[in-house]
């Protein structure tokens, strides 16, 4: 009997302090976590929003980088293609020169400078003796003559062009059609020739080089027979008005031939 009652004390007492610890633990109430429950939500999507935000800006500023980069590399890759491109034209120039002017081509080089005379045509070259140039080396393009180097320096070459009034070229008629002359410049941008009077020169005709003078390759164009002029009862020569092949103020490479 006695052991019963202890039994039943200890399970009373269990009991109690269940009851004890169940009315003093923290519920929070039904109307409190309800009416909150809003504000958490509010409080959850504007962290994911600023979490969201400050990932957009990352990216972004990622991105403006990994552009800027692209497009540096994009200018690199440009101006290599313009190099390679104008290298590849210089190239094709000399190709077309060696096989339709003369197969003694020295190189090309590149007009640095033009004289700004209108009574001059002579323009400056980025080659000079280092270069193997030389005084009285033919220089020309693929359209025709531009003229001859008159002065040198290691790395700079001088060349006075047809249309200089002190330049002078032996001409011919294209196409073997016979009758030499010479060619002198008149400023500020033609060539008088004068012939033979058996010579029948025509407006249109084209010139080109012959062997007078000894400085230039035969057969390259000089340029076209603008008018005709009158003969004079004393004109031993007929004169002729030539429009040249090559405009020396556009001209940006040139290739420089050995020379005879």
């Amino acid at each position: 009997m006695k052991g019963w009652r202890s039994v039943l004390l200890v399970y009373g007492g269990l009991l109690l302090l269940s009851m004890v610890a169940t009315r003093f633990q923290v519920i929070v109430p039904t109307a409190i976590s309800g009416s909150v429950a809003p504000i958490t939500r509010i409080g959850v999507v504007a962290a994911d929003n600023l979490r969201r935000a400050y990932t957009t800006v990352v990216n972004e500023r990622n991105l403006a980088g990994e552009v800027g980069s692209l497009r540096k590399q994009n200018d690199v890759l440009r101006q290599r293609n313009e190099l390679l491109t104008r290298e590849v034209s210089r190239l094709r120039q000399v190709m077309q020169i060696t096989a339709t002017q003369a197969p003694n081509a020295l190189g090309i080089a590149q007009v640095v400078a033009v004289d700004p005379s209108p009574l001059l045509a002579r323009i400056t070259l980025n080659r000079g003796t280092d270069d193997g140039v030389r005084v009285r080396m033919p220089v020309t393009v693929p359209g025709g003559l531009v003229g001859q180097v008159t002065g040198v320096s290691s790395n700079r070459a001088t060349v006075v062009a047809l249309v200089d009034p002190e330049s002078s070229v032996g001409v011919t008629l294209q196409g073997n059609r016979g009758g030499r002359g010479l060619a002198v410049g008149v400023s500020p941008d033609r060539l008088r020739a004068q012939f033979s009077r058996s010579v029948p020169v025509k407006v249109g005709d084209v010139l080109v080089t012959s062997s007078l003078g000894g400085v230039y390759p035969v057969g390259i164009r000089v340029g076209t027979i603008e008018s005709v002029l009158p003969l004079g009862p004393n004109d031993v020569n007929r004169t002729v008005i030539v429009r040249p092949a090559i405009d020396v103020g556009v001209v940006e490479d040139v290739t420089i031939l050995e020379g005879l």
